[in-house]
């Protein structure tokens, strides 16, 4: 479910190991104030903020790790296939343990960023999945880059986007990865602030190893795909009255969304919508659909998220790797 991580640490003795870490290059970090070590095509990347006195650098105020374990778990081919919370969680505690970052220090590493979400298969061609999803409440998706066109974003709070985008034909062009299907599509949610990041119960990388974590990001990714705005070009009319397909014919235009933004009624989106979704209902509607197969993946990750015994629920220090396994496992 996680696809990226980033941690921040000011401890000093994490930062000192970090630093020697010798299978790691250089790279140029954008901001002047850091230095950067990477690997894997910057998959992986440690980011040390410099402090000067005087001109003359001395230390390190801290250090941001930066990891995708869902790339890890692929050794760095693809993230297009399925990825449990239980292999999220054995990823993690592998890259930790890689870092030689050890499991009395897990709470020293505060998470500040993070991206979660899932690959589907839908029924309906992906191209036009993608064209059709139009809002996330009343914020618009937009396409960042023309020459990615099946790729969209949209920032619905400062510190939250969310993207929808093909991931199937992106692991098939840019990828090299047949073996993914060529429809597949992700549902994604990016948060970048320890504030919105705690109410996910994620403060430290402690949380990562606590299996009601992931309910809590399955939950979220619901309810994110609740705000979703994903018109019908090809709607069923059958057994509508004609006021209703007239309605229908109207909403199923982008130019009737956008003139909505511009009212002064804040709930007169909502309020179409609504009466949209209601109208389609048994007749093709693709969010209820989407939202189902969502829904169905979810509780088939979710499945090894739920030990017969035994939880991380200690917010204190874990004292060896050895005792994280044995949670894991149940």
């Amino acid at each position: 479910m996680i696809d990226y991580l980033k941690f921040s640490s000011e401890s000093q003795t994490i930062i000192s190991q970090l630093l020697d870490m010798q299978s790691f290059e250089r790279y140029q970090h954008r901001n002047n104030n850091y230095i950067g070590l990477c690997k894997y095509g910057r998959l992986m990347r440690l980011d040390f903020r410099k402090v000067f006195e005087n001109g003359k650098l001395i230390g390190f105020h801290h250090v941001e790790i930066s990891i995708s374990p869902h790339y890890h778990f692929n050794n760095y081919q693809h993230n297009g296939n399925d990825f449990t919370p239980e292999n999220c969680i054995k990823t993690i505690l592998d890259i930790l343990t890689y870092l030689r970052i050890k499991p009395h220090e897990y709470s020293l590493l505060k998470i500040v960023n993070i991206e979660f979400g899932l690959n589907i298969v839908p029924e309906m061609d992906i191209k036009s999945l993608i064209n059709w999803i139009l809002y996330s409440k009343k914020t618009s998706f937009v396409v960042p880059n023309s020459e990615i066109p099946y790729f969209k974003i949209t920032n619905t709070t400062k510190y939250k986007q969310i993207k929808a985008y093909a991931k199937g034909l992106h692991c098939h062009e840019v990828l090299n990865a047949p073996e993914i299907d060529a429809n597949t599509f992700r549902f994604e949610i990016k948060s970048k602030k320890s504030a919105n990041i705690k109410k996910y119960g994620i403060d430290t990388a402690i949380d990562l190893f606590k299996p009601e974590t992931y309910q809590r990001l399955a939950q979220e990714i619901i309810a994110e795909w609740e705000h979703i705005l994903l018109i019908n070009k090809s709607s069923d009319f059958s057994g509508l009255k004609k006021t209703e397909v007239e309605f229908i014919q109207k909403t199923n235009e982008k130019d009737f969304w956008r003139e909505l933004i511009t009212e002064k009624h804040r709930n007169t989106f909502g309020e179409n919508k609504v009466k949209y979704y209601k109208l389609l209902s048994g007749k093709g509607n693709l969010h209820t659909k989407i939202k189902g197969q969502i829904i169905d993946k979810l509780i088939d990750l979710q499945k090894c998220a739920y030990f017969s015994q035994g939880h991380l629920t200690n917010k204190g220090n874990l004292y060896s790797e050895k005792s994280i396994i044995k949670e894991i496992n149940g």
